[in-house]
């Protein structure tokens, strides 16, 4: 009920009223009466009526402090700032992902950008990825190397290379009609988590009072070299007397 109706309501009980016409009106607003109910029963039912319904239109407007508050924040509030498209600045970086996935991002400054845009049509721009494991690389010595090539638009890329715990290395640059390969930025190396346990024989530790970190030779893998599996005649490790005896008989053929 809207706060007109509400004040005709309040109107309408100031005046000499019958029960029958107390009744009639507060089975209208929904207001459950009672048959035994008095005229002053009615009449506060009624009264109780109009009073929720002014706390719950009190509560749902906000007050004129509670507006301007809102309004000074909104006011107040920081504009939404959007990311540059580019940093103006020559950069490629190599992430790994996985031991098979590397991902590279790069940006270019505004010179290197304007040089890229003038090349011929015939030239080439690529991502140029190398296998450097194990080596100083000095631009022809990788392991392997394979090319991806780029648009101007693209600004990364997820690279699978084909070995895991590698290091890797990349270069953006273009490739002449005649293959000639010229680099405009390189990245920082990049490796690869290995895809199997580590094979080490050390184990370390931290002492956490000390701060100090700790290296000792393995006493020895974890894991049996030779299981027993259950339900054998013998231990393998072991060789009980008893398996072992029935093993020797049933080879030589003398059985049981």
């Amino acid at each position: 009920m809207n706060d007109t109706n509400l004040e005709k309501l309040k109107n309408w009980l100031r005046e000499e009223r019958t029960i029958q016409e107390l009744k009639a009106t507060a089975k209208k607003l929904g207001l459950k009466v009672k048959r035994m109910m008095k005229k002053k029963e009615v009449t506060k039912l009624i009264e109780n009526y109009i009073i929720q319904n002014e706390k719950i239109k009190t509560f749902e407007r906000p007050s004129s402090a509670t507006s301007a508050t809102l309004q000074e924040k909104k006011e107040t509030q920081e504009p939404e700032i959007d990311l540059p498209k580019s940093y103006n600045k020559n950069r490629l970086v190599l992430m790994p992902v996985n031991p098979n996935w590397i991902h590279a991002y790069w940006d270019f400054n505004y010179e290197t950008l304007e040089n890229i845009k003038k090349l011929p049509k015939e030239y080439k721009l690529v991502l140029r990825v190398y296998d450097v494991t194990f080596i100083e690389f000095n631009g022809k010595n990788a392991h392997r190397t394979f090319e991806i090539r780029l648009n101007i638009d693209m600004k990364n890329y997820y690279i699978n290379v084909p070995m895991p715990n590698a290091d890797y290395l990349s270069e953006i640059g273009y490739i002449t009609p005649d293959g000639s390969f010229y680099p405009l930025i390189r990245s920082n190396v990049c490796k690869t988590p290995p895809n199997s346990p580590s094979n080490s024989t050390r184990e370390r530790w931290l002492d956490i009072r000390k701060k100090r970190k700790i290296v000792t030779p393995s006493e020895g893998i974890l894991v049996k070299e030779v299981e027993t599996i259950p339900g054998s005649l013998f231990k393998s490790e072991s060789k009980n007397e008893l398996g072992w005896e029935l093993f020797s008989r049933l080879r030589s053929g003398r059985g049981m």
